[in-house]
């Protein structure tokens, strides 16, 4: 590995970093670039996309839109402490997690993506970026079962168990969505856009693979965690199989919950809100449920459940909705301080929006 290589690898492990970039002039000076996360991606410059290994890059825009950049994971009310303990379930290629590790550095992430493709760029993705994570190629369910998954590889977040596919809907959702981004989203995001409606002229092309399920305690069981201080679940109309997979010995441990829920007109689904609701008040949690406006009417709710008492947790809150901070050049190279050599330390560490 070259001397700007080492330096490179240094800097994305800084939190916040997303890509970073290190030349020596001819005179010897070495100045490093950084890239950070959240910067809203338009059509031509992807930005801090670019290294990503990904399914599609329509929708790994659209993952750090919604997740960097609206901060959906963190609303109503959910926070990260210090220290926190982050279950991600249905991780996709990593988007949440990595962002976890840029707004809570010491937070610890169980990651389950169950889909071989898409869990392959998961672990591209976490890896040489001194992420505090285990990662599982499973899903996580109500029982221990092998199963047929549709794997959609122009957009695998709609990936799903075969039996639990409504194509009907998610043709509605993704005409929503461009419509909603058309008429009120940011401007300049006409390709973007054209390449997410050109994904239904195609029909929801889609390949089947056998997945495993693993039942949601046996799994909290096994990694020993003290406390799920966020459960986060995107999981495709199976997240009502996640939360009936915990036993109530386990339930006290979760502090927060924030998950996608569908409740889908003569799907199903239909009513669901109200049963994850009440499941949720049962178990103590203070439960939120909003429709997110870009996709009204499509049967998607956010729903976030908070326990009272973790409002009086000692730890410090590290992130919340609104509190990122933008990189510091000169905090950045002060830190890289102790990571490499002196002689191998950039003369400047510049944040930039995007490398030309």
């Amino acid at each position: 590995m070259t001397e700007t290589d080492q330096v490179k690898s240094a800097l994305l492990r800084y939190p916040g970093v997303a890509r970073a970039r290190v030349d020596r002039s001819e005179t010897g000076r070495l100045t490093a670039r950084v890239l950070p996360w959240g910067r809203p991606s338009g059509n031509a410059e992807t930005g801090a996309l670019d290294e990503l290994a990904e399914i599609s890059p329509t929708e790994t825009r659209f993952l750090h839109d919604e997740i960097f950049v609206a901060e959906s994971y963190l609303q109503g009310g959910v926070v990260l402490r210090e220290n926190a303990v982050v279950f991600d379930v249905g991780a996709n290629i990593g988007m949440f997690t990595l962002f976890v590790a840029a707004r809570c550095p010491s937070a610890t992430v169980f990651a389950f993506e169950p889909v071989p493709e898409v869990y392959q760029r998961l672990a591209a993705n976490t890896a040489g970026r001194g992420i505090s994570a285990r990662l599982f190629e499973i899903g996580l369910s109500e029982q221990d079962e092998k199963i047929r998954f549709n794997f959609y590889p122009e957009i695998s977040i709609m990936s799903c168990r075969a039996d639990y596919a409504a194509f009907d809907n998610e043709r509605h959702l993704i005409q929503t969505y461009v419509d909603h981004e058309r008429a009120a989203g940011p401007e300049g995001r006409d390709t973007h856009l054209d390449a997410v409606e050109a994904i239904l002229a195609k029909d929801f092309e889609y390949d089947q693979r056998e997945c495993v399920l693993r039942r949601t305690s046996d799994v909290i069981a096994e990694v020993g965690a003290p406390v799920i201080d966020l459960l986060k679940i995107d999981v495709q109309r199976a997240e009502l199989d996640v939360l009936r997979g915990i036993d109530d010995a386990h339930w006290p441990l979760i502090q927060q919950v924030t998950m996608e829920v569908h409740d889908e007109p003569g799907l199903p689904t239909a009513g669901r809100v109200d049963t994850v609701r009440a499941l949720l008040a049962g178990q103590g949690f203070e439960v939120q449920v909003t429709e997110p406006k870009m996709l009204a009417g499509t049967g998607r709710f956010s729903v976030q459940g908070i326990r009272p008492g973790y409002a009086d947790d000692p730890r410090p809150v590290v992130a919340a909705v609104g509190t990122g901070r933008p990189l510091d050049g000169d905090e950045v190279r002060t830190w890289l301080a102790g990571q490499v050599p002196a002689d191998s330390l950039p003369d400047e560490v510049v944040v930039v929006s995007t490398f030309s």
